[in-house]
Parts: C-alpha cells; sequence; structure tokens
C-alpha cells in the first residue's frame, strides 16, 4: 500500500484568518486528496475541486463560495490542470481503477470532483450526510448540494462503533476490515466531518484530518481558526474538543504524521505526487 498527495489547486489567505492570534501575512496553501494505492484499486480520501466548480457557482445559492473561493480564498483552479480526474493519468494513475473515495465531509472544496467519478463508491459519515442533504438556501453553508446528491452516485454511509476505540479516540470504522484505512470522527468544522489513520506497510503513520485545522501552526498552537472564520464556516463546539484530542495524540504519538487539507508546508513538509509513502 501507498500514500500520494495532491493538490487540486491553491488558495491564498492571511494566515490570521486561518489562526486565532497569528499574523496576517498571506500564505498560499494547498487544496489536498489523498490517493491509496491498494492491490484491488485505488483509494481516495476527498476529492478536491471538481471539473463542474464553474457550473456549480452559478445558482444563487452558492454565490457566497463562489465570493469565498474568489475573493477571500483568492483560489488558483484550472479544470483542465487542477481537477483530480485530469491530473491522475499524468502521474501514473488510471482514474478508471479508483474503487472507493472516502470523504471528510462535504464542503465544495472536499466534495466537488465526486462526479467526476461516477464508477466508484463513496464512503461518507451518516451524521455528515443527513446533516448536509438537509441545508438549503442561505443554510446551506459551504455545501453545494448538486455535487453529490441525486447524481446516481453509490454511497456507502458508514458510523464509528463505540466498541472499536482507536489512538485516543473513542470509536472507529475499519473501512475494508484489514486494519489499513481507520476512520474516527473529528467534529466541529462539520457535523459529520471524519479522519482517517493510513497504516502503512512499513510503519509509518499517516493521520488525514480533514479541516479539523487548516495550518500546522493550529495544531502545534493549540490554536482554533479566527472568530471570523468560525462563524463564516459555522463550525460547532465540537471543533475544540477535536483539536484538543488531536493536540493530545500529537504529544503522545509522535511518529503520527498529522496532515490537514490545506497544510502550506506541503510542498515541503511532505511531498507531493508523483512521490509516494509506503
Amino acid at each position: 500500500m501507498k500514500l500520494s498527495f495532491v493538490s487540486t489547486g491553491y488558495g491564498n489567505v492571511p494566515l490570521g484568518l486561518f489562526v486565532q492570534g497569528a499574523k496576517w501575512k498571506r500564505v498560499r496553501f494547498p487544496i489536498l486528496c489523498a490517493v491509496i494505492e491498494r492491490e484491488e484499486g485505488l483509494v481516495l480520501f476527498d476529492t478536491g475541486i471538481g471539473t463542474r466548480i464553474e457550473e456549480e457557482f452559478r445558482p444563487l445559492g452558492a454565490r457566497g463560495n463562489w465570493f469565498f473561493s474568489r475573493v477571500v480564498m483568492r483560489t488558483e483552479f484550472e479544470p483542465a490542470r487542477d481537477a483530480l480526474v485530469n491530473q491522475l493519468p499524468a502521474l501514473g494513475f488510471n482514474p478508471s481503477e479508483v474503487t472507493h473515495a472516502v470523504l471528510s465531509h462535504l464542503h465544495w472544496d472536499h466534495a466537488g470532483g465526486m462526479r467526476d467519478f461516477p464508477h466508484c463508491r463513496f464512503i461518507i459519515n451518516r451524521p455528515e450526510w443527513e446533516d448536509a442533504v438537509s441545508r438549503r438556501g442561505i443554510n446551506a453553508g459551504a455545501y453545494i448540494r448538486e455535487q453529490f446528491e441525486d447524481q446516481g452516485l453509490e454511497v456507502d454511509l458508514v458510523s464509528t462503533d463505540p466498541g472499536r476505540p482507536y489512538l485516543s479516540f473513542p470509536a472507529s470504522h475499519d473501512v475494508f476490515g484489514d486494519g489499513g484505512l481507520v476512520i474516527v470522527d473529528v467534529p466541529g468544522h462539520a457535523v459529520g466531518q471524519i479522519g482517517m489513520v493510513v497504516n502503512l506497510p512499513s510503519g509509518k503513520r499517516f493521520f488525514l484530518t480533514g479541516d479539523s485545522f487548516y495550518f500546522p501552526d493550529s495544531l502545534e498552537m493549540k490554536a482554533p481558526k479566527s472568530r471570523v472564520m468560525q462563524a463564516v464556516v459555522s463550525e460547532g463546539p465540537e471543533s475544540a474538543e477535536t483539536l484538543e484530542r488531536l493536540w493530545t495524540l500529537a504529544k503522545a504519538e509522535p511518529d503520527v504524521e498529522l496532515v490537514s487539507s490545506h497544510d502550506y508546508r506541503i510542498p515541503g513538509r511532505f511531498e507531493l505526487a508523483p512521490v509516494a509513502y509506503e
């Protein structure tokens, strides 16, 4: 089993917007997906921004996300170049070999590529799905339901098992039952957000944490997102508990590499594909 990171575009924001108490210098950061190579096929963690984003931003209900993408996040994205489905062949992957995709949560920059992989099965936390499909109008927030609902996609709704504690988490779900990919709950940024631990054959462990924290500074300083950003994405009070749990884990298990979906030290801290970790 191997793990690779792919960036489906980049954003650029003041550091202090994403990390409470940090300086307001602008930093450029990736919009990450992970590709896991298994003997049975490829597994994705998130799908990034997809090929249809321009048309998905057009409806009135999505204009807030369009504004955030263009004005606040200053997103750099070209579908032909940056959409995950279009990058995979150049990286040596066949998109048709993607069998499963685990979604950390269903915000537009994580679920945007779902319709680009209509043949695969999408693994989504049941509370996240139920919350996302219930949202309408101004309550839609960072969700664009056209990306994931009523598209004929194969969706497997899962729940973590409280009888299976894992690391510092009280419940978990083993995706394939072999200990290679293990899901845990990291709520707050989204109601049903999940993270996934990738246990590589070498013994290396990567914890893909979604948007539990945006930048590594948050984890190192145990600092939440700015109050402005918490309000923009409607973060719940669970986000503080999740950050505390991840901070504690980082101290107790320093060999576990915690990687957020927007770590601005990538490339650098870790490298993007075609570099692979095994």
